[in-house]
């Protein structure tokens, strides 16, 4: 229930009349209010922004949710049909397209398999059953003998073993993962998943992260994982070919926008996409200076200062 993401993704699974706009009104009360955004839910009706019928619609979705959390025990498969069936999915599908009506058919399948599961097991859970199938697909669908390269997750890794293993994008926010940033025991998770990524390789182990990628339509300055500077990794800095050449690249920047204030640790800042949030840390690179923040919404970004267009709500 605290898990904002959580949230978000659990009312975008199909059109329930709960839009952005009140969604980010969501957001704003749990802000205010220092609750999680399904605790602010729970009292849509203090939130004035919002239309009372859409109010009924957010309420009616928390009332699934308190019903669903009532018997979450036994066996998996009826689990699955009362989750599918209560939260209005299975109607939104079968009265769908063809593509819907393929993803119904995907859950159906996926509940028959659950229904095996509990015929099996001693004691069926729905927990253990999503461990089970996760286990399944990691080792049984990997064809040594294939003569192919094989891209898998960490997660899928486990217990495999290879001459060569490449990883790649060891930066800050993706491993770690930016939603355990600041969460001792979700960090030591990511840890786990680091070493087990490293002890993959038999023969050579080779690792890499970007200078700079992408997200959500924004060039962002990338932060090395702090997971290599404990193994040793010192940064080397090179001038080759291989360095991007922004001279003749088709990315652009207004230098007019360009920013070089220095954030403290905990000031509360804006960003125009990602709302509120605090700094965390600011790492000091010049004009290539980077700001790493938490947001409300739960995702921790590193943004280049000078092209993130922060903003101080107090000021």
């Amino acid at each position: 229930p605290d898990d904002d993401v959580a949230f978000v993704r659990a009312v975008g699974t199909h059109s329930r009349g709960i839009g952005k706009t009140t969604l980010e009104r969501i957001a704003a009360y749990a802000h205010r209010t220092m609750v999680s955004s399904y605790a602010a839910a729970a009292k849509v009706a203090n939130i004035e922004s919002i239309a009372k019928a859409t109010q009924g619609k957010v309420a009616a979705f928390v009332n699934i949710i308190e019903g669903l959390k009532k018997n979450m025990t036994g066996k998996a498969a009826p689990l699955m049909k009362r989750v599918f069936k209560e939260t209005g999915l299975a109607d939104t599908l079968r009265s769908g397209g063809e593509k819907e009506q393929a993803a119904y058919e995907n859950v159906v399948e996926l509940i028959n398999s659950a229904a095996a599961y509990d015929k099996q097991a001693e004691e069926p859970s729905l927990i253990d059953y999503l461990q089970t199938i996760a286990l399944y697909s990691d080792t049984d669908a990997y064809d040594p003998a294939s003569g192919k390269v094989s891209l898998m997750t960490l997660h899928a890794a486990k217990g495999l073993e290879f001459d060569d293993v490449f990883m790649i994008g060891l930066e800050d926010g993706l491993l770690p993962h930016e939603r355990s940033m600041g969460f001792g025991d979700d960090i030591e998770e990511e840890r786990r998943l680091f070493f087990v990524g490293i002890t993959r390789a038999r023969k050579r182990l080779h690792i890499s992260h970007a200078r700079h990628r992408t997200v959500h339509g924004q060039f962002l300055r990338t932060v090395p994982s702090g997971f290599l500077f404990e193994i040793g990794y010192e940064v080397e800095e090179s001038v080759g070919a291989d360095m991007l050449d922004f001279a003749d690249s088709d990315i652009h920047y207004d230098d007019e926008d360009s920013q070089s204030d220095r954030f403290g640790t905990n000031e509360l800042v804006e960003h125009g996409k990602f709302g509120l949030g605090r700094v965390k840390e600011f790492l000091d690179l010049g004009e290539d200076s980077i700001v790493v923040v938490r947001f409300n919404s739960g995702l921790t970004k590193s943004l280049m200062i000078k092209y993130a267009k922060l903003t101080r709500p107090d000021q």
